[in-house]
């Protein structure tokens, strides 16, 4: 489960759906790549067995991420990739794997990755979680009052700024995601187009793709601003009445 939606911004309580599934004796994955980035995690008090995040996502190198996982389960898991580094010993009969976290890290490290992650991640820390949030709260509130000014826009999920957590996905009349998408980058405007990688999502609202506007602490009211501006000409610029 997402802890934060990737298409609607929306939060899901992950704590009470990861209590759920231990009642169910399941195991607990949390997604954090729409969550870490933007608040405070700690995976001990949501009680998740496994959580993923992006490094992509917080201003780290492409290619690099994170797997928390709880020890005892994975001391139970066998490799799933073997090579380099992974193994302790090995004889024509078998091989004792490498300790944690060795054992799933076979072949080369992308070292120059996780040196980058790290790096951004110290820089997060030193911004402080309190002052990320604080701002990605007023650029959301300035964001949702933009886009729900604009005229055959329509807004997907939450009907406040502040549950949105700085996604905003929408789609506008007679105008495709993709077509959105080029216009806007024409005017030096970057979104997302398409279905987000979220297809069952997509089929459960009706919507085959949307447009989607991604926020972070180091993005701009006069970036808002421009982002609104070039919406408001999509239409025209397609050929439909204003």
């Amino acid at each position: 489960m997402t802890q934060v939606s990737n298409v609607l911004g929306a939060q899901n309580d992950i704590k009470k759906f990861a209590a759920l599934a231990h009642e169910a004796g399941a195991v607990f994955v949390c997604d954090g790549a729409q969550s870490v980035p933007h608040m405070p995690v700690d995976v001990r008090a949501l009680g998740v067995d496994f959580l993923a995040f992006s490094g992509h996502k917080m201003c780290a190198p492409m290619g690099i991420g994170v797997l928390y996982g709880r020890r005892e389960l994975l001391e139970r898991m066998p490799p799933f990739l073997f090579g380099g580094e992974m193994i302790e010993y090995v004889t024509r009969e078998g091989a004792t794997w490498a300790e944690l976290p060795h054992k799933f890290e076979a072949g080369t490290v992308n070292a120059s990755g996780a040196v980058g992650l790290a790096a951004s991640i110290e820089y997060y820390e030193r911004i402080g979680f309190e002052n990320i949030t604080a701002r990605e709260e007023e650029l959301g509130a300035a964001a949702f009052n933009a886009l729900t000014g604009i005229p055959h826009l329509h807004l997907l999920g939450a009907k406040t700024a502040k549950a949105h957590h700085g996604i905003f996905t929408f789609t506008l009349d007679g105008a495709h995601p993709h077509d959105i998408s080029e216009i806007l980058s024409a005017d030096k405007v970057c979104v997302r187009a398409g279905h987000h990688c979220a297809q069952v999502l997509m089929q459960h609202m009706k919507t085959p793709s949307t447009a989607r506007v991604s926020l972070a602490f180091y993005n701009t009211e006069a970036e808002i601003a421009r982002l609104a501006e070039s919406l408001s000409t999509v239409r025209r610029r397609l050929g439909h009445a204003e």
